[in-house]
Formats: C-alpha cells, sequence, structure tokens
C-alpha cells in the first residue's frame, strides 16, 4: 500500500531566499549577481560609467582652474615689475636728476625688463608654457563637451617694451607710453583668465549637481536597505527552521505510520 505524503515546504526551498539577504547584507548592495535583479544591474552599470566620466571630467576642470591660476600668478607678477617701472620712468624725468643718476635708474628699469622676460619664459603647468606664445590655447574635456582656454603672450616683445629705457627725460616719456599700452593689453588678458576660470568652475559645479544626481539614483537602485534587509532576513530564518521542524515532525509520523503497518 502506498502512502502520499503531503508534507511542509522543504527548508531547502528558502535556503536561496536567505543567502540572497545575507549577501546583500554582508556587501551592501542589492545586486550582486545578474539574478538579483538584471534590468538594476544594467541601469547600475550604466550610471556608473557616467559617474566615472563625470568624474574625470571634474579632475580635467579643476585642473584647467589650476592651470589659469598658475598663468594670473605670473601675470600678477609681470604686474608688478610693470609697475615699478612705471614709477621709475617717472622718476627719471625729474630734471634735478644728474646723467649719473639717471643711469642707475635706467639699470633698475632693465632688470625690471629682464625679470618680465623670464616670467613670461617660465610660467608653467606641468611642462605647458602658458605666457609666451608656446602654448596659444589648451582644451580642457568636459565629459560630452569641451571647454577652451586662451593663453596670451606677455614678453617684452609683445607687449611693446622691448629697447625702452629712460636714460633721458624724452626716453622716459616715451618709455612711459608704452608701458601704459602694456598695463592695458596686461588687465585685458587678466580678464580672460577670470572670464575663463569662472567658465570651468560653472562647469565644474553643473558636473557635481549631475553626479549627486546619478550618485543617488544608483545607490535607490543598488544600495541595501538595511532595515527591510534585517527584517527579511529574520523572516527567512524562522520560515527556515519552522521547515525542518515540521519536516522533521512529517518525517517522525511517517515512520511511526510504517512501523504500525508492519506490525
Amino acid at each position: 500500500m502506498a502512502i502520499e505524503s503531503f508534507g511542509p515546504i522543504p527548508a531547502s526551498a528558502y535556503i536561496s531566499n536567505l543567502s540572497s539577504v545575507n549577501s546583500s547584507i554582508a556587501s551592501g548592495s542589492q545586486i550582486n549577481q545578474s539574478g538579483d535583479n538584471a534590468a538594476g544591474q544594467a541601469v547600475v552599470s550604466t550610471l556608473t560609467s557616467q559617474i566615472n566620466t563625470q568624474d574625470m571630467a571634474s579632475r580635467n576642470a579643476n585642473d584647467g582652474i589650476s592651470l589659469l591660476q598658475t598663468a594670473d600668478a605670473g601675470s600678477e607678477s609681470i604686474n608688478n615689475n610693470l609697475l615699478r617701472m612705471n614709477e621709475l620712468a617717472i622718476q627719471a624725468q625729474n630734471g634735478t636728476l644728474n646723467s649719473q643718476q639717471r643711469d642707475m635708474l635706467n639699470q633698475e628699469f632693465q632688470q625690471n625688463l629682464a625679470s618680465i622676460n623670464s616670467t613670461a619664459n617660465n610660467t608653467s603647468f606641468n611642462g605647458v608654457n602658458l605666457l609666451n606664445a608656446d602654448t596659444s590655447s589648451v582644451d580642457i574635456a568636459l565629459a560630452d563637451s569641451s571647454s577652451t582656454l586662451n593663453l596670451p603672450n606677455l614678453t617684452p616683445n609683445s607687449l611693446g617694451l622691448s629697447g625702452l629705457d629712460i636714460s633721458n627725460p624724452a626716453n622716459a616719456a616715451t618709455a612711459l607710453q608704452g608701458l601704459s599700452l602694456a598695463n592695458e593689453q596686461l588687465l585685458n588678458n587678466r580678464s580672460q583668465f577670470g572670464a575663463q576660470q569662472n567658465g570651468l568652475t560653472s562647469s565644474l559645479n553643473n558636473l557635481a549637481n549631475q553626479n549627486l544626481n546619478a550618485l543617488s539614483t544608483r545607490s535607490q537602485i543598488s544600495d541595501t536597505d538595511f532595515a527591510r534587509a534585517i527584517a527579511e532576513q529574520v523572516r527567512q530564518s524562522i520560515l527556515n527552521e519552522s521547515s525542518a521542524m515540521m519536516q522533521a515532525q512529517n518525517n517522525q509520523s511517517r515512520g511511526n505510520v510504517l512501523q504500525l503497518l508492519g506490525s
């Protein structure tokens, strides 16, 4: 005589669910294999790629800002030289000075001119010269777009300062005119530095906002909800233990029936 059993669901039926919950708690991620959420995994992969791209774009933007700040610092040094040269040129026009005194003023004037030349030719960022026309522009990659930074030529020749001297009042007057034009050119270039830096800062803020939203969305899809996961872990453990106990009881009952039938 055959005996048909309608026992409880075996404990093994709950093991897979419990294992998945345990993995989620241990890793902090809801998706640990494709079977957990295939569609969600595809979205997470796309978002991760976007986040990584925007992180690199943000780094590029910060590098561009550092480059502009380096160029502006060199420009500030040149500006200080121009201010001193302007003072010397005005002083050299004073009729109370003798030729020897004017020569001394001119020596300092020429030293400042040499300093401008040195600054223009030696201001660089990561090996890229910034102020002598060796590099006229630098492209900054910003994910799906780019920003072009224009760099000036601030050498004495480009500023119209080459050949100037203040060895006599007439030359000093000519030098003053040249210095005025050079200062105007320098101010225009520094204004461009500021505008370009503001543009990169705006792009950086936009990238940060996009990244924040992408990270938030990815977190909602992939990160473990620990309160829910722990509650589910407890539920699955109870179901597993209950099933095991019921299975054991069912096996015992079947054994008793078979023993009675055999006696």
